[in-house]
């Protein structure tokens, strides 16, 4: 059995991934553990041996980490940069050395870096948080992206688990966080339960993952 840690680049999705290595080791299974946004970048894990592939499923309770970014200042319908039909930009003003967001015609304050570690650790280490629609996670066989590009919310949530998290910069609208996470735990949904606390837009724009267990993308 061989099992590889890839590097996935940006703008391919995980089984864009696999599909390289089927068509070299095309008398062999080939399958990854977890999959990742096309936008995010990170450890994908890949086995190849068609008798071995179900030891995969080792890695699926396995804790992982993630760096990520987001940006209060711009709106996604998908909460990334991967947007289907809508990506707005809000004017960021400096006033009384306090910074806002012009939204809908109102200033809305920039959050202290405390009140952000304050909302982050009430949802440690278990919190039901929302799913997004745009979402790879499968209702009835069916996609949830796919269900809303045909403008279904189901509004659904799901218990997470969120074990620690570093702030690891903070100059507004961008905010950079360390995450460690249970692997059902999706990391939208975490900063979609803090915008809630700051009715702030907000959108994805990095997500790289570093670790899954002790296995390290370095």
């Amino acid at each position: 059995m061989v099992i590889l840690k890839i590097d996935k680049p940006k703008w391919f999705t995980s089984y864009d991934i696999v599909e390289k290595f089927k068509r070299l080791f095309w008398w062999e299974k080939v399958w990854h553990s977890w999959t990742l946004d096309p936008m995010a970048t990170g450890l994908l894990i890949i086995a190849i041996w068609k008798n071995h592939t179900p030891y995969l499923k080792n890695f699926l309770e396995l804790d992982k980490e993630y760096i990520t970014k987001i940006d209060f200042s711009i709106y996604s319908d998908t909460r990334d940069l991967d947007y289907f039909d809508t990506l707005k930009k809000y004017k960021v003003v400096t006033e009384n050395n306090i910074k806002w967001i012009i939204k809908d015609n109102c200033f809305v304050s920039a959050p202290y870096i405390e009140q952000i570690k304050k909302h982050l650790n009430n949802i440690i280490p278990y919190a039901d948080l929302p799913l997004t629609m745009f979402s790879a996670k499968k209702i009835d066989w069916k996609k949830l992206y796919e269900l809303a590009r045909e403008g279904i919310d189901l509004k659904l949530v799901k218990k997470m688990k969120i074990n620690y998290f570093e702030i690891l910069e903070y100059k507004f609208p961008v905010i950079k966080l360390k995450i460690n996470v249970w692997s059902w735990t999706y990391i939208r949904s975490i900063w979609y339960r803090l915008w809630k606390q700051f009715w702030l837009p907000w959108t994805l724009i990095y997500l790289r993952r570093t670790k899954i267990w002790n296995i390290e993308i370095d």
